[in-house]
């Protein structure tokens, strides 16, 4: 049996070209990734945040069962982190991305600010004076201030257990 670094360098530096033709590069996947939880959480996304959200999900999944595979994948994980962060670094032209990134999440606010905007009008509720406020807080949410609120809110969530 090999070495976990040894397979986990594998795994991402000698990616066969089919799994590129599957997925996609796998940093600009994370970047999608990012783009799209963005869009679904009205919180603020990016590549890194996502490397973080997968190797926490693999940590988690090995405190309910220990599997090689957990590991494997959070040690391939952060190994493609590093890539990430290399590859984004030597990038020149990293403020035109950034201005991209910010254009599709402006459109995204605005096409939500809209969408809310025409069912406001629509909600009878309130005209009839019910009360609209939640009835609980999500076990999910989280404080997007904070840097660390992610890696907390899934430690929170992990205790509930």
């Amino acid at each position: 049996m090999s070495n976990i670094l040894e397979r986990a360098n594998e795994i991402i530096n000698n990616r066969s070209e089919e799994k590129e033709r599957q997925y996609g590069p796998m940093g600009a996947g994370f970047e999608r990734a990012a783009m799209i939880a963005s869009g679904m959480s009205g919180k603020e996304w990016n590549a890194n945040d996502m490397f973080i959200a997968m190797i926490v999900l693999k940590f988690s999944r090995q405190s309910y069962n220990f599997k090689e595979d957990n590991l494997l994948d959070a040690v391939a994980y952060i190994g493609a982190w590093q890539n990430y962060i290399n590859d984004t670094a030597d990038k020149p032209n990293t403020e035109a991305k950034d201005e991209t990134e910010k254009n599709i999440k402006t459109l995204l606010t605005e096409e939500n600010k809209t969408a809310k905007e025409f069912f406001e009008e629509e909600d009878t509720q309130e005209f009839f004076g019910q009360d609209t406020s939640p009835i609980a807080q999500s076990p999910y949410s989280f404080d997007s201030d904070n840097p660390r609120a992610l890696l907390e809110a899934m430690i929170k969530i992990g205790e509930m257990k």
